[in-house]
């Protein structure tokens, strides 16, 4: 789906709350109709099936726009494919920007796409929000005050599992499959600035690949004949599921763990083989509805309703899906809070004020907090492990 345009532009309906009343200050893309915001998308490529997340942040502006949009304003969102290529994530971008003039961009997927238009946006100064990357570079005020991501950054979610793996594995030998960029590098980092002095003789092995490569079947081969009995698979999309049932498929049976925004249910573990994940390990902020506990939680009835209505024939146990249903609810809040001032500079300036917020699926006890010198949305993470059936959550909570 080359050029994909979707436009959000349902009639605008209600009453007008205070905000609206206030002095109106319009940057690009808005009128006191609409709001118009830009995002490219993996909705094809490598890693296609992460498109979900923009389909899913779609169907719930529509929503939005359905019960009369935000502050009285409709929400044109205007998504184009990028293919998870960062040359065209860059064309792509510069389209959203200098012929659709849009107020922003969100939700843009990849760290090596996002990292082709970083320099850009800031440069033009366009807010960058909600990137779904934990590339550590998105949380630096200093060279990218334009960029926020949605994602807990790779280092402080490496830092976790290398901290766990301390307690709980001490004298583990430790295999790392990565992918060769800034988004394998920065897990990387933080997995050995975790380990500390011990990284040099915990870590007996490591193999990259590019997101060019047909399979990786050869790396984790190589990576089982090193010995190690733990494997961090810090890969994406068809990736990420070769590598489990490759691990599986040659009867190697190390502790994995996997990223948290490569734990996909839908789009990750099934594809697999559920019975090739068993006793994996990642981390999470969301609530899983696939897991029994939270059948009954308000947040989750709420997901799977607005997925039968809003996404019919996608999966409501899809994280992907979960995801961007929830990060949408964080910008409708950033906007919301920007009421008649709708500037790039107020909406950075309300993305940086979050003051403990959460949206319903996220996990209890996560609260979103930002600052003008704290660009790390997520402060603590809870830990699952992969039962056969749906990733069940252990422990209390990891603070970063």
């Amino acid at each position: 789906m080359l050029d994909r345009r979707t436009l959000l532009s349902f009639t605008v309906l209600g009453a007008v709350p205070w905000p609206a009343r206030a002095q109106k200050q319009y940057g690009p893309g808005v009128t006191d109709g609409e709001i118009r915001i830009g995002s490219t998308m993996p909705f094809s490529g490598p890693v296609s099936m992460l498109g979900t997340l923009g389909r899913a942040a779609a169907a719930y502006f529509a929503k939005i726009n359905a019960e009369g949009g935000i502050n009285g304003r409709k929400i044109t969102l205007i998504q184009y494919d990028d293919g998870y290529t960062p040359t065209k994530a860059f064309e792509q971008t510069r389209k959203l920007v200098e012929q659709d003039e849009v107020l922003l961009i969100y939700e843009t997927v990849g760290t090596a796409t996002n990292n082709s238009i970083h320099r850009y946006l800031n440069g033009k100064k366009v807010p960058h929000l909600l990137i779904f990357s934990g590339a550590s570079k998105w949380a630096d005020p200093v060279n990218g005050p334009w960029t926020l991501s949605g994602m807990p950054s790779y280092n402080v979610e490496a830092r976790i599992y290398g901290r766990w793996l301390l307690q709980n594995m001490p004298d583990a030998k430790v295999a790392v499959l990565l992918q060769n960029d800034d988004f394998g590098r920065d897990y990387l980092t933080g997995l050995k600035s975790a380990l500390g002095d011990r990284a040099k003789t915990m870590i007996v092995a490591e193999a990259t690949y590019e997101v060019t490569d047909p399979a990786i079947d050869s790396q984790i081969i190589a990576l089982r004949a090193s010995g190690a009995n733990a494997l961090f698979s810090l890969s994406n999309g068809k990736f990420t599921v070769q590598s489990i049932r490759k691990v599986h498929d040659i009867g190697w049976k190390p502790q994995m763990f996997l990223p948290l925004g490569s734990a996909s249910l839908t789009s990750i573990i099934r594809p697999a083989g559920p019975e090739k994940a068993v006793g994996a390990i990642t981390a999470a902020y969301a609530k899983s509805a696939a897991d029994p506990q939270w059948a009954n939680d308000p947040g989750i009835v709420a997901l799977r309703e607005f997925t039968k209505q809003w996404l019919p024939g996608q999966d409501p146990d899809d994280s992907l899906v979960a995801g961007g249903y929830s990060s949408a609810q964080v910008l409708t809040h950033i906007l919301k809070q920007c009421g008649n001032n709708l500037t790039r500079e107020n909406v950075m300036k309300q993305a940086l004020s979050l003051r403990g917020f959460s949206t319903p699926t996220m996990l209890p006890g996560i609260v979103l907090n930002t600052a003008p010198d704290d660009y790390e949305l997520f402060s603590q993470l809870q830990l699952q492990r992969f039962d056969g059936k749906s990733w069940v959550p252990f422990g209390a909570l990891v603070s970063r």
